[in-house]
């Protein structure tokens, strides 16, 4: 159950166990059995925020507005992931930038997730690896 609640709420931006996307931090080795630091970051995303993670929010001179962690960065262009999405930018197009000290991850990610459920998360993070049936 847990397994399955990562791969639903979690998977589309962090890797745990080789499953998942590397949009967000792998959780294979962070500190995912300390069940604080998993309350920090799950119930309070915003509490500590790698540079790395920070939301910049880029004015192009076309007038859109693009939200997303910069992950890497040339003379030429940008690379930005969004929520869904990885997006170069050609730096010439760029007007502003803003870094912000929030994360990409939603708040309130277990607001409507049962008591069982929420423990069922919890244990397959902390987990040593998925238990295959």
């Amino acid at each position: 159950s847990g397994r399955r609640l990562f791969n639903k709420r979690c998977a589309a931006c962090h890797r745990l166990f080789g499953e998942g996307k590397a949009v967000a931090p792998e959780l294979t080795g962070s500190g995912r059995r300390n069940l604080d630091y998993l309350l920090t970051n799950i119930v309070d995303p915003n509490a500590v925020v790698p540079a790395d993670f920070r939301v910049s929010v880029i004015r192009l001179d076309d007038g859109r507005v693009i939200t997303g962690s910069i992950i890497s960065t040339n003379k030429r262009t940008l690379s930005v992931q969004t929520r869904t999405e990885q997006i170069f930018l050609q730096r010439d197009r760029i007007e502003a930038i803003k870094t912000l000290s929030t994360s990409l991850m939603p708040e309130e990610l277990l607001k409507d997730l049962t008591p069982n459920e929420i423990r069922d998360l919890f244990a397959y993070l902390m987990s040593d690896g998925p238990i295959d049936r």
